[in-house]
């Protein structure tokens, strides 16, 4: 039994290794596994009937439209505007700019669900700006790298989403515990900024203050999409609206808005259309190759046995939620977010449960320590989106990540020594 489940484990690191899509290496292993342990009819039969079968939940149709609600109104103008309403108002603080970037980026969290799309976004925006003003690239590169991980934390979100559908737990109860951490994950980023720039002025000089006037302009400019994604998230909270209706409802709102607002064209329109159509697609291939290899796990029985083990080792359960945030940093390095967690979570969501953890305390958890991997080196694919999408040096980025790397793994540890601040919204809702 041990090499008929080694196998199948070494099999799919090989398919990774090799740049394979990580649907199709997860599908690949979980045939394999299949095949060897039950012959060919079983991962035949299954092949005929578990791609339907995991795609056919009703919940996944709020998947394409949240999407889509981001993709109108990112290819409309809102999303430079938010940059512009942070910058009148936070411009005149220390490291001014940079601390504008986080402020696009808890506002790109709220139409964008994807980490690298907000800091491809903020790329283009945000770092010119700040050259235009002198900011170092240390700071500009790894504010932007990092501002872009809050796209995941505030909802909608597009992998608490699926860690509810995979998972079953509660998607609005998720949405609602991202609330709390993704604020203080931006505030400890603001703080970073504050307290390099004091230590550094030069990397970071002073920007003309904005009137009153300027600042109430930016907020007109803004305020539909935003009053929109206020509404929609409202809706869902207040149990108006499903999450599914809220996306639908959202994604018709953001065309209206970023129409009227947005200078959205036909040309913007297709786009969207077909961005949401391939974003939809990769995820359900994931989809389907996560269900083929959490099938081969569920034959063999080692969730079941791992998590036995662990029970009657006394290993202390703050070092088995210790070690598991340790795996998803170093899987963060290396593979994409949405891939990971659905690959992991078969073996580690019933572990950590059965250890008598909130299963959305560990939703939250396990979204954030997945980001913290999108800017750890020597992967950190947020910071080669930044570099790439302005022309800044790869290196400069990651010497700068560091200190905002600290700032996040404060607010996971924040989070595990006070679980409530997970959990004290959602309670509220009964």
């Amino acid at each position: 039994m041990l090499f008929e489940v080694l196998g199948p484990v070494l099999v799919l690191i090989v398919l990774l290794a090799l740049g394979t899509p990580v649907g199709f290496a997860m599908a690949g292993a979980g045939i394999a596994g299949l095949w060897a342990i039950d012959g060919f009819d079983t991962p035949a039969a299954l092949l005929s009937t578990g791609p339907h079968g995991a795609t056919q939940s009703f919940s996944l149709t709020a998947l394409p439209m949240f999407i889509l609600m981001a993709e109108f109104l990112g290819a409309s103008t809102i999303v430079g505007r938010l940059f512009d309403a942070a910058r009148a108002w936070f411009g005149r603080l220390p490291g001014g700019l940079a601390i504008a970037s986080v402020g696009a980026g808890a506002g790109m969290g709220t139409i964008s669900g994807s980490s690298v799309a907000a800091t491809a976004s903020l790329s283009r925006i945000c770092i010119p700006e700040m050259r235009k003003s002198g900011y170092h690239d240390r700071l500009s590169l790894s504010s932007v790298a990092s501002s872009g991980t809050l796209a995941v934390m505030i909802p909608p979100s597009v992998p608490l989403l699926m860690y509810g559908i995979t998972t079953e737990t509660s998607i609005v109860d998720l949405f609602t515990a991202g609330i709390v951490p993704g604020i203080i994950l931006g505030l400890l980023f603001v703080g970073t900024i504050v307290v390099w720039q004091r230590m550094r002025p030069e990397i970071a000089p002073p920007t003309p203050e904005t009137t009153w006037r300027e600042r109430l302009e930016s907020v007109r400019h803004t305020g539909p999409a935003i009053l929109l994604v206020t509404l929609v998230l409202g809706g869902m909270y207040s149990g108006i609206v499903t999450a599914t209706e809220a996306g639908a409802v959202g994604a018709f709102g953001a065309l209206i808005v970023a129409m009227i607002f947005g200078r959205l064209r036909w040309n913007g329109i297709l786009t969207a259309l077909r961005r949401t159509a391939e974003i939809t697609a990769a995820v359900f291939i994931i989809v389907i190759g996560a269900k083929l290899f959490t099938q081969f796990l569920t034959l063999t029985g080692v969730t079941q046995s791992l998590t036995e083990t662990i029970k009657e080792s006394g290993i202390p359960p703050l070092l088995v939620i210790v070690l598991v945030c340790l795996v998803y940093a170093v899987l963060g390095c290396f593979m994409d977010g949405l891939g990971m967690m659905l690959l992991t979570l078969p073996v580690f969501f019933p572990l950590v449960v059965g250890l008598g953890y909130d299963p959305i305390w560990f939703g939250i958890m396990v979204v954030l320590v997945i980001e913290l991997g999108l800017i750890t080196p020597p992967v950190g694919i947020n910071v080669y989106v930044a570099s790439g999408a302005s022309g800044g040096d790869l290196g400069v980025a990651f010497r700068g990540v560091t200190r905002f790397y600290i700032a996040a793994v404060a607010t996971a540890a924040l989070i595990i020594a006070f679980p409530t601040i997970v959990t004290f919204l959602p309670s509220l809702r009964g």
